[in-house]
């Protein structure tokens, strides 16, 4: 079976391929399973020989789909009453519910495929969750038995800025330097160290990242600020930083969300990235304007991060670069998982009460949220 010239399964072995994959991706704790794609239905059949009767609903993405899947069934196997088959994501109830997702159908559905966004962050998500949960609960005990502070929510009368490793702080580093002293500048741990380069001290830094890889970022640092750190951040680094620290609760991970309400301490939304959280943190601490600096999102030619930046990834190898908007009407390259990340700030304008504005000229283009240049950033802090 192929859709788009990609093969749906195995050439060889497709049940056994498609019980395999399924073993691997299900939780057996939760009452629902939703999947992705019904195809000849082998990963249908091989759920539900995995599970006891627990409720089952499959997506097909074409009534063409459905009718090959009847033709080609062997009797009548899947007319049971735990099983649902539908094309329309709205009669779907999605409380406590796992989405089985084969990556194969997003590659054979393609980019123009209205649904290619939702399931693309959907999937980048999971994956990154599978890839790093081990290191994520190990974290969350070591950071738990420090007892450090949560988040205090209040108001606050100054201008945050969002210092995230993007191309276009090279630039406007210079007007932080500037106007350090009349901001409350937020960094994150990757751009930490070139903005203390350029004689930036920011108010804080904030790390999110599970890995070890984030150890780089405060390795020979001479930074005493505040440090905010998501629960299941890097222990490790988090023990390098001599300042004062506070820890985050994140919305989605059970054992923080426990926690989060035992302390009565605020949830913060993660989008998947240190930038994303930063916003949610500086959201939640009462700010009403804040400007984003190095949140590009995208990048015009090669360089995905700033210099000096020790994010230790780069965008600019990925095989699937897509083009889209930027600030300055032009287009710019971005990857799947800057896409991801665009995608959730275009969501959070829609919600929030905070007024945004961004200095990356060659950035993604943020619905919403206006471009300023050096002078329109003074006049917001006069203001």
């Amino acid at each position: 079976m192929q859709l788009n010239n990609i093969a749906i399964y195995s050439k060889y072995r497709p049940r056994e391929d498609a019980k395999r994959w399924v073993s691997s991706e299900i939780h057996q704790d939760v009452p629902h399973y939703l999947l992705i794609g019904l195809g000849l239905g082998y990963h249908l059949q091989a759920l539900d020989n995995l599970i006891v009767e627990k409720k089952i609903t499959v997506y097909y993405f074409d009534q063409e789909e459905y009718t090959l899947f009847k033709e080609n069934s062997n009797g009548t196997w899947w007319q049971k009453s735990h099983i649902q088959i539908v094309n329309n994501l709205n009669k779907i109830d999605f409380d406590n519910m796992q989405l089985l997702l084969p990556n194969v159908w997003l590659k054979a559905i393609g980019e123009k495929h209205p649904l290619f966004g939702l399931l693309e962050v959907i999937k980048i998500n999971q994956v990154s969750y599978k890839k790093n949960a081990v290191k994520m609960l190990e974290n969350f005990k070591h950071n738990h038995a420090l007892g450090d502070e949560t988040v205090k929510v209040d108001s606050q009368n100054r201008l945050a800025c969002l210092v995230a490793a993007g191309p276009s702080l090279n630039t406007t580093v210079e007007w932080l330097k500037v106007q350090q002293k009349n901001v409350d500048i937020f960094v994150v741990g990757a751009a930490l160290k070139m903005l203390l380069e350029n004689g930036v001290r920011p108010k804080a830094t904030v790390l999110s990242d599970a890995n070890d890889v984030t150890m780089a970022q405060f390795i020979d640092c001479e930074f005493s600020g505040e440090l905010y750190y998501l629960s299941t951040a890097n222990s490790k680094s988090i023990l390098l930083h001599e300042g004062k620290r506070t820890i985050l609760y994140q919305q989605g991970y059970k054992l923080a969300e426990q926690e989060a309400e035992k302390r009565h301490a605020p949830l913060i939304e993660t989008g998947g990235s240190v930038g994303t959280t930063t916003f949610s943190l500086l959201e939640q601490l009462g700010y009403d304007q804040i400007v984003l600096f190095g949140q590009d999102l995208g990048f015009a030619e090669g360089n995905t991060h700033a210099i000096l930046s020790t994010s230790g990834r780069d965008a600019s190898t990925d095989l699937f670069l897509r083009r889209i908007a930027a600030n300055d009407g032009s287009e710019i390259n971005t990857s799947a998982m800057f896409q991801v990340f665009l995608s959730w700030y275009n969501e959070k304008i829609e919600q929030t009460k905070v007024k945004v504005f961004n200095t990356a000229v060659k950035g993604a283009k943020i619905n919403n949220v206006p471009l300023i240049n050096e002078m329109e950033f003074t006049e917001l802090i006069s203001r």
